[in-house]
């Protein structure tokens, strides 16, 4: 947890029927933003973090319904997350194999 954050919700969320991913959310109150985290347990450094601001955005609509208990918000965060830890960074091209 990073200083000045508290965690309001967490949850493992099974997508694509076989992959778990964990899908954390917190809070820094005295700078009012949100924080997601996605991370793959099964795999080493493979996670994701973003802010959110608390202005009406996509993921803000989410994470609030998340927090609410809504299974389906948890699986859409958990589809994002997976979607960014698998596309490959700026910049970075796989080398051909051989």
């Amino acid at each position: 947890m990073h200083d000045g954050e508290r965690l309001i919700a967490e949850q493992d969320v099974v997508i694509r029927d076989h992959h778990v991913l964990n899908v954390r959310i917190s809070e820094h109150m005295s700078e009012s933003f949100w924080r997601l985290d996605v991370s793959n347990p099964a795999a080493l450094r493979a996670s994701m973090t973003t802010t959110v601001s608390e202005t009406d955005s996509f993921l803000m609509h989410l994470i609030n319904d998340a927090v609410s208990g809504q299974s389906a918000a948890w699986r859409q965060l958990a589809e994002w997350g997976h979607e960014n830890l698998s596309r490959p960074a700026p910049g970075f091209r796989l080398a051909p194999a051989g």
